[in-house]
C-alpha cells in the first residue's frame, strides 16, 4: 500500500500550558471564521460542506501538532466510511484523508462554538438510543450519498482505547445496503496513550491536556472497499466490515 503523509504539523513552543492556550485560541479563531463564512453565504451543497470539512480538519490538526499518516488507496466517493472510534480527533483525521460528512452524537450539537461549527460543516447529528433521531439522521445521510458525497460513521457507538474493535451497530450498514453504496473500512491508531477519550473524562479537561502535547501521530489504514447491495443483511454486513477493520 502506498503511504500518504501530510505536511508535518508545527509544534507550538513553550510549556504544555502555553501550547494548550495557543492552540485553543487557534481553534476558536478557525471555528469563528467558519461560522462567519457560513452565515454570509447561506445554504450550500453537501460537496461544498465535505471539501470545507476536509480543509478545516487539516487546519485544526496542523495547528494542534497532529501528523496524519495514511496507508492505502484514497478513492473517490461516494462511500459509507466506517472506522473504529478512539477520540474526538477521529472525525478530523478521517475527514482530512477522505472528504466526507460525518454522523456525530447529538450532544455535541449543544457544545459552545463546536456545535455551531459542526452544523456549518453539514454534520448529521443523532441522539443515541433515540429511534426517531436515528431515522432522521439516516434520511439526511441518504440525501448526502445521493448527492455523490461520502458519509462517515463510527459504528462502535462509543470510544475505546484503540487496542481492539468493538461490535458494530447495524444502522449505517442498512443505509449502505438500501442505497447500494460501497463501504470503506478504516482503522485508526494513535502513537500516544493520552489520545483515547475514555473512562468518563469530560471534553474540556481532556482537550486541554491533549492540546499541551507537543506532537501526536495519527495512523490511518484504509481497507478494501466492500460492496453493499439491496437485500444484504445489515447485521451480517456489520460483522463482516468490523472484522476487516479489526484486521487492518
Amino acid at each position: 500500500m502506498a503511504a500518504v503523509t501530510f505536511d508535518r504539523a508545527q509544534p507550538a513552543e513553550g510549556s504544555p500550558s502555553v501550547r494548550a492556550a495557543r492552540r485553543s485560541a487557534s481553534l476558536v479563531g478557525i471555528l469563528g471564521g467558519l461560522l462567519a463564512a457560513a452565515s454570509a453565504e447561506g445554504p450550500v451543497q453537501p460537496s461544498v460542506h465535505a471539501e470545507r470539512a476536509a480543509r478545516t480538519a487539516r487546519a485544526i490538526l496542523r495547528g494542534h501538532g497532529v501528523d496524519v499518516r495514511a496507508a492505502g488507496p484514497v478513492p473517490q466517493g461516494p462511500w459509507v466510511v466506517v472506522s473504529n472510534h478512539i477520540s474526538y480527533l477521529d472525525p478530523l483525521v478521517v475527514t482530512s484523508v477522505v472528504p466526507c460528512i460525518a454522523i456525530a452524537k447529538g450532544e455535541t450539537s449543544s457544545w459552545p462554538l463546536v456545535g455551531p461549527g459542526l452544523r456549518a460543516l453539514g454534520v448529521v447529528f443523532v441522539r443515541r438510543g433515540d429511534a426517531h433521531s436515528g431515522a432522521v439522521a439516516l434520511r439526511q445521510a441518504r440525501r448526502v450519498l445521493r448527492s455523490g458525497v461520502s458519509v462517515l460513521n463510527f459504528p462502535e457507538g462509543t470510544t475505546s482505547d484503540g487496542r481492539s474493535v468493538g461490535p458494530f451497530q447495524r444502522g449505517v450498514f442498512g443505509l449502505a445496503a438500501l442505497t447500494g453504496t460501497p463501504l470503506l473500512p478504516v482503522r485508526l491508531a494513535f502513537a500516544d496513550a493520552r489520545v483515547p477519550w475514555v473512562g468518563g473524562a469530560t471534553f474540556t479537561p481532556h482537550y486541554w491536556r491533549l492540546a499541551g502535547v507537543e506532537r501526536v501521530t495519527a495512523q490511518v489504514r484504509i481497507g478494501p472497499a466492500i460492496e453493499a447491495r439491496r437485500g444484504n443483511d445489515a447485521r451480517a454486513l456489520a460483522r463482516r466490515v468490523r472484522d476487516i477493520v479489526a484486521s487492518l
